[in-house]
């Protein structure tokens, strides 16, 4: 049923933290300066201890549509988890704390969800270190799918991917869904099941976010042993996949091979002749050549990428150089 947009629909907007004193009180600005007023935003702090509480404190107490709780620190995954239970919104966005939502982007999405009655709203994104300096990844057009389709769209379209900032969605989708407590690349298989579950995605054709591409937060930084995250959430993402939609198969395989890539980059940063880059290398070599023999003839991955990977198994440092200069850019 449609209705009114006149802020018939509370929004809860979930913005976990750790140590965001220099940019905490942007996001919350973009969340307050949008149109749209039936909102709540709950500030999830994960154990910070440059004084982000102080700035907490000030806000909430001059506003009554913000609520602040602070936890022992256990990753982003947990302070969403937190919020999720905190939230009462019939619409749940996350927004991370370097992150800030541009001007209409409540308008739009929340008159789409009046409307039309999705169960999660996708759009557009810039992203970079300046809005000056970004990237602008925009979906080609106003488009309603099915959720076979809406994964599909997570595969191929690099303006709506796996990103959970981007997209809004009914509460209830997270009542069978958490994130997983402890992981890097932690919101990828989440979601994916929420788009299973959804029996309609709308995907908008506007940029509603900026999303700030910090290159000293902990995915951009030299390997270590939860880097490898970026490869075991994947796998289980292909799992998934295999089992709901084998027809997407393919796409999820080369997915898998991009966290191979992009993860074996950061592993032959290192010293291979020992410690965890070495043990990591070895596993990756390992499961690369395994997972090689079933990828011999998928059209989806590209014939770069083969040779790509089996580079890496060669020589990690004259992959480290195609990287870098090709593949990475």
């Amino acid at each position: 049923m449609k209705k009114n947009l006149e802020n018939s629909i509370k929004l809860s907007i979930i913005i976990p933290f750790y140590n965001a004193k220099k940019t905490l009180e942007r996001a919350i600005d973009s969340v307050f300066s949008q149109e749209y007023k039936n909102i709540e935003i709950l500030l999830i702090d994960d154990g910070s201890t440059d004084g982000s509480d102080e700035i907490c404190a000030k806000i909430v107490k001059d506003r009554k549509n913000i609520f602040y709780y602070a936890i022992e620190k256990g990753g982003v995954s947990a302070a969403r988890n937190i919020g999720l239970e905190k939230a009462s919104g019939d619409v749940i966005g996350f927004l991370d704390s370097d992150d800030y939502y541009l001007s209409g982007c409540f308008h739009k999405v929340l008159a789409d969800f009046c409307q039309n009655n999705p169960d999660i709203v996708a759009f557009g994104l810039k992203k970079g270190t300046s809005e000056e300096n970004s990237l602008r990844l925009i979906p080609q057009k106003n488009i309603a799918l099915n959720n076979r389709e809406g994964v599909e769209q997570l595969f191929r379209d690099k303006a709506v991917d796996f990103y959970l900032w981007n997209k809004f969605f009914k509460r209830e989708l997270f009542s069978q869904i958490t994130f997983p407590e402890g992981k890097l690349y932690e919101d990828m298989v989440p979601t994916y099941e929420a788009f299973k579950m959804a029996l309609k995605i709308d995907i908008l054709d506007f940029e509603g976010i900026f999303y700030y591409q910090n290159n000293e937060s902990i995915v951009y930084q030299t390997f270590n042993k939860n880097q490898y995250d970026n490869v075991t959430q994947r796998k289980i993402l292909l799992k998934k996949v295999t089992k709901d939609f084998p027809e997407l198969l393919s796409l999820a395989k080369s997915r898998l091979i991009d966290g191979y890539l992009s993860t074996g980059f950061k592993i032959s940063k290192g010293n291979l002749n020992q410690g965890i880059p070495k043990e990591y290398y070895v596993k990756s070599v390992k499961e690369i050549k395994t997972f090689s023999k079933e990828i011999k003839n998928e059209k989806e991955v590209s014939f770069l990428k083969k040779i790509a990977l089996k580079l890496y198994t060669i020589s990690p440092k004259a992959y480290f150089i195609l990287y870098k200069n090709y593949l990475g850019k």
